[in-house]
């Protein structure tokens, strides 16, 4: 099955950033390449189709997770300046994917380095593999943070039998720290794996199982969905491209 898959028919996000230069010296000193690469993890099993989720006598069972990413933005430190950190800085390109007067912050500083990866459409693996994103050379240096938005989540399948198909057009944004500071050296290729916990979406806070059929309808769903999303996101250094953070001393990288 093809994971992914670049979208150029969308208006909105056929203008997105280019790669933004590192705060450093070594801002011209680019790897050779990058990769940013996707999995749900163990999290929902051996298959999603197998392995559906019930709670409290309710039972969803996913067929389909989907996610437009619209941007990858590494930060040197939480705190750190981004030109185009305001959240309407994606509609502020110009044709040509550079940024408008509008897009930089007011000293014009940017402490951060984009990977230029979309906007490119994801069809998440639900048994657990990898899909990878080929993505831009990374400006050398240490980074603390990555800065991952999405534009559209679209999920498929069926709540208690009957089938769903809902699109989410609200934004969202995960700032995903690293647990180990990623290091990128000039002349080396990067990889970067995010785990995208699906499964943990769907709880209330309550504790019961979400209708996602019901999210479009109900903003109060909606926001809280929207920040468990942002809030599940996990990245780390995977250069073996296994699924595990190469720093983890008793995992597997």
């Amino acid at each position: 099955m093809q994971h992914t898959r670049t979208t150029y028919g969308i208006a909105s996000l056929a203008v997105l950033a280019g790669f933004a230069a590192a705060c450093s010296d070594s801002t011209s000193a680019r790897t050779s390449a990058s990769q940013l690469a996707f999995t749900t993890g163990p999290a929902l099993g051996a298959h999603a189709d197998a392995a559906p989720i019930t709670i409290g006598g309710h039972t969803l069972d996913l067929s389909a997770v989907t996610l437009t990413v619209s941007r990858a933005e590494l930060k040197p430190a939480a705190s750190a300046v981004c030109a185009d950190d305001n959240e309407g800085a994606d509609d502020n390109r110009t044709p040509s994917g550079s940024a408008s007067a509008d897009d930089h912050n007011a000293d014009g500083q940017d402490d951060c380095g984009e990977m230029k990866i979309g906007p490119t459409t994801i069809d998440l693996p639900l048994d657990g593999s990898l899909v990878a994103v080929p993505a831009d050379a990374i400006p050398a240096g240490t980074f603390q943070e990555l800065e991952l938005r999405l534009a559209f989540v679209r999920l498929q399948g069926t709540f208690d039998g009957k089938a769903f198909d809902v699109t989410l057009s609200t934004p969202v944004r995960g700032d995903i720290q690293f647990a180990t500071p990623l290091v990128v050296t000039a002349g080396t290729a990067t990889s970067i794996t995010v785990t995208v916990p699906v499964a943990t979406w769907f709880t209330n806070t309550d504790g019961t199982l979400l209708d996602p059929s019901k999210l479009n309808s109900t903003p109060s769903l909606m926001s809280q969905f929207v920040g468990r999303i942002g809030a599940s996101f996990h990245a780390f250094e995977d250069e073996d491209h296994d699924g595990h953070d190469d720093h983890d001393r008793g995992g597997h990288g």
